[in-house]
């Protein structure tokens, strides 16, 4: 029988998983375990399973129980996490549950000798790679990772991901997840909304592909899954723009913002080159984006309709005017402390720059919709990807020490091992970066999943710095940034320090 442990499995992507588990016409053919916090919500959601499930109550940061929960297990789902925007507010806490719990289970599993039959499955996400505006909006795994200044949870994800790369475990992966939908409600009411640029794009997934990858990743993932990172995608059809999602769910931004509250970059999101590559492993694809629209949309007409007759019954009741809406919006959410407006009405350059690059920038944005330009970018993929610093064209069984040498120039560092086994991925090498910060890391890391110095997020946010010292990180830089005083840096709140010293690594 094969044993399961998921996190996260009262949430969004989660839960789906759980249901997906629960389908299975022969549930003795695995344990599943699911770690959850002790609430009344959480128990309510989960009594339906009671007699099929093992669930131990508590959370990501009680590590006695984390060891207990990865205790003779064959694969960890760790989809958990204390999810943006609330990390912007928690930085610590952030740290502490997504990154944390990442290094407590590596921890766990080499204490309890597993590290050589325990598949740890991390799941990332999209918001790794950062801001990839147009002409730039096209990526793949192996590209610069850019958290956007600001995103702690960003910075948590990749440092937990580089945790798990690093790790020394036999069996390891990470899927990187865009936005799902159906979305929630919520996540239209906080200043979060105002960071994402109408013309930005995102590559979304289906919250019940989401689900089904995790069940198919844990019953059937091949051998040559294992040991690599993948973009989770639920195809070619789920790339939208910002503005064109808000149109087909029955929004009009023009409703309810000014265009000069929308920020002009530093968000994430991406178009993905390598979409299909994850499922061509593991298929986990079960609908299209248009179906998944309409049944959206009728589900959220019932609500509606609810809506409509509470208000037919009481007088009082009315919708908000379109010029109410954009009142109460710019008061608690625009002008928020994390809102875009917030750097413009205190004066503060460094907001102002990140949101919008400069205040000439800002104060170039039209005033009326009707002058704003929303546009989609050509749907075809570039000739030319982004470089990653070595001859690719090369078969990776064929790739040397000379090849690390020269990835890491391109980064502005050195490789400082002389001598490695031709082909050999996994086994560290020392590099060091331009700022002359040494460290070990795999091949596979620097290479192939867009990793580079770990000291690069640490202390600040510094990109035009890093951007004038590595060509490799400029290519998601500079052109986005150009014409702008980009010597700028934003103090981190927190940068994982003290859970490194807690779990004992030092990357």
């Amino acid at each position: 029988m094969k044993k399961i442990f998921l996190t996260g499995a009262t949430g969004c992507m989660g839960g789906a998983a759980v249901r997906r588990f629960m389908e299975m016409e022969n549930n003795g053919d695995f344990e599943l375990r699911i770690l959850a916090r002790d609430s009344e919500k959480n128990h309510k959601q989960l009594e339906q399973y009671a007699d099929r499930i093992k669930v131990f109550w508590g959370d990501l940061t009680d590590d006695a129980l984390l060891k207990e929960c990865v205790k003779d297990v064959d694969v960890i789902l760790h989809s958990g996490v204390f999810i943006s925007p609330k990390c912007d507010d928690h930085p610590q806490e952030a740290f502490n549950v997504n990154y944390g719990s990442t290094l407590s289970m590596i921890n766990a599993i080499k204490e309890l000798g597993q590290q050589d039959t325990t598949h740890f499955l991390y799941v990332g996400s999209c918001a790794m790679t950062g801001d990839r505006m147009p002409p730039i909006h096209w990526s793949r795994v192996g590209d610069p990772l850019k958290p956007s200044i600001y995103d702690y949870y960003a910075v948590t994800k990749i440092k937990a991901e580089y945790a798990v790369l690093e790790s020394g475990l036999k069996y390891f992966a990470s899927v990187r997840l865009g936005a799902m939908l159906p979305t929630k409600s919520e996540d239209t009411s906080d200043p979060i909304i105002t960071h994402q640029p109408i013309n930005g794009v995102l590559e979304w997934t289906d919250q019940e592909d989401a689900g089904n990858l995790l069940r198919n990743i844990a019953m059937y993932a091949p051998e040559e899954f294992w040991g690599k990172v993948y973009n989770i995608s639920s195809g070619a059809d789920w790339r939208l723009t910002n503005a064109s999602l808000l149109a087909d769910i029955g929004g009009d931004l023009r409703d309810m913002y000014q265009p000069e509250w929308i920020a002009l970059h530093n968000f994430h999101g991406t178009w993905y080159l390598d979409a299909d590559k994850l499922n061509d492993i593991v298929p986990f694809r079960t609908r299209s984006y248009q179906t998944m629209l309409e049944e959206w949309k009728s589900d959220n007409m019932r609500n509606i309709q609810a809506i409509m007759d509470a208000m037919a019954e009481n007088p009082d009741m009315k919708f908000p005017t379109p010029e109410e809406t954009k009142a109460t919006n710019y008061k608690t959410i625009t002008s928020s402390p994390r809102g875009t407006m917030y750097g413009i009405l205190n004066n503060d350059d460094t907001r102002i720059k990140v949101w919008y690059g400069s205040k000439e920038k800002y104060e170039a944005i039209p005033r009326d919709w009707d002058d704003v330009v929303i546009t989609r970018p050509l749907d075809i993929p570039p000739k030319k990807m982004m470089k990653l610093g070595f001859d690719e064209t090369k078969p990776v069984e064929e790739l040397d020490i000379r090849d690390m040498k020269e990835a890491a120039a391109f980064r502005g560092g050195e490789c400082l091992s002389e001598t490695m086994t031709k082909g050999d991925m996994y086994t560290p090498l020392r590099w060091k970066s331009a700022d002359g910060y040494e460290f070990e890391a795999r091949p596979y890391t620097i290479l192939f999943a867009g990793h580079w110095s770990p000291d690069d997020l640490r202390r600040e946010w510094r990109y035009g710095h890093i951007a004038k010292v590595n060509p490799f990180f400029n290519q998601v830089w500079g052109i986005l940034h150009e014409g702008e005083d980009d010597d700028y840096t934003v103090e981190m709140i927190d940068d994982g320090s003290e859970v490194e010293k807690k779990y004992g690594v030092k990357f």
